[in-house]
């Protein structure tokens, strides 16, 4: 791969607001998306009016522009949103960061994200409606309202495809709560999983126990890329970017319960372009 990112951007600040329960934000989601980026800005050593460039998903509704004149940025020169992929859309929106900072379209570009359910409402609760049009309308009639209720229908079918059980899924938890100890930001810290937890926690809705499923957080986080040549005059140890990538493969667009590879998240043509950019 000729044409690549690796090794020509680097990460040299990272800033999180504290996270708290869903709808338990005492901030606004625009207010926590400053307080994370005045964080970044601040463990990288910089002014907020050095941003020149902004990166997120398409769930952020924090304006990019507005947040330029908030912080008092006089040369907004890029600001770009990753076009849907729920969870994964974060790792997207590095991509595209990374992508205009090793281009030139900008010089010092934010990441960001921020999310106060209780503000807008929340994610992982099906809404009552009266009305239900496009891909809506061949599943809520039918009680996929949730994430959690859509994708156990596909881990369903990984499991039968692929001899998983639920040990398998089990495992992940733990993990999770393992790496949350480690990190006192965590909103688990001090509060392990263990098999047995896992094992009598009630069904959310199978194959999903209890604590297979997402805590809902609100909060927000940001992080600040510059090119490596400029990383090498912050402060901070810089993390440089191996590889970043976006996409999916034929059909993916389908809605989430007609796609052909039906128990998969639709990247196995992606995968092996990443790793084969990171040269790992």
């Amino acid at each position: 791969m000729s044409r690549t990112v690796r090794g020509k951007v680097a990460v040299v600040g990272i800033g999180e607001t504290q996270y708290y329960k869903r709808g338990e934000a005492p901030d606004a989601e625009f207010k926590l998306a400053l307080k994370a980026i005045l964080t970044a800005c601040e463990d990288a050593g910089i002014s907020p009016k050095q941003i020149d460039g902004f990166a997120s998903f398409s769930n952020d509704r924090s304006d990019p522009s507005h947040l330029a004149a908030a912080l008092g940025i006089d040369d907004l020169r890029f600001a770009n949103m990753q076009w849907g992929g729920g969870g994964g859309g974060g790792s997207g929106a590095i991509a595209n960061a990374a992508a205009a900072v090793a281009t030139g379209m900008a010089e010092c570009v934010v990441v960001f994200r921020a999310l106060a359910q209780g503000q807008f409402g929340r994610f992982g609760q099906g809404p009552q409606r009266d009305v239900i049009a496009g891909d809506g309308a061949h599943t809520v009639p039918f009680g996929l309202m949730s994430p959690a209720q859509s994708f156990a229908m596909k881990v369903t079918r990984f499991m039968h495809d692929h001899g998983v059980k639920q040990n398998a899924l089990r495992a992940i938890s733990l993990a999770s709560y393992h790496h949350a100890q480690n990190n006192p930001r965590a909103v688990m810290h001090g509060r392990p999983l263990d098999e047995e937890k896992y094992d009598n926690s009630r069904w959310i809705v199978e194959p999903f126990h209890l604590f297979d499923c997402c805590l809902e957080n609100d909060g927000a986080a940001a992080m600040v890329l510059v090119s490596a040549e400029r990383a090498r005059d912050f402060a901070n140890k810089p993390a440089y970017i191996l590889s970043a990538l976006s996409g999916s493969h034929y059909r993916a667009g389908a809605s989430v319960h007609n796609t052909p590879d039906y128990a998969s998240s639709t990247f196995k043509t992606v995968v092996p372009r990443l790793y084969d950019m990171a040269q790992v």
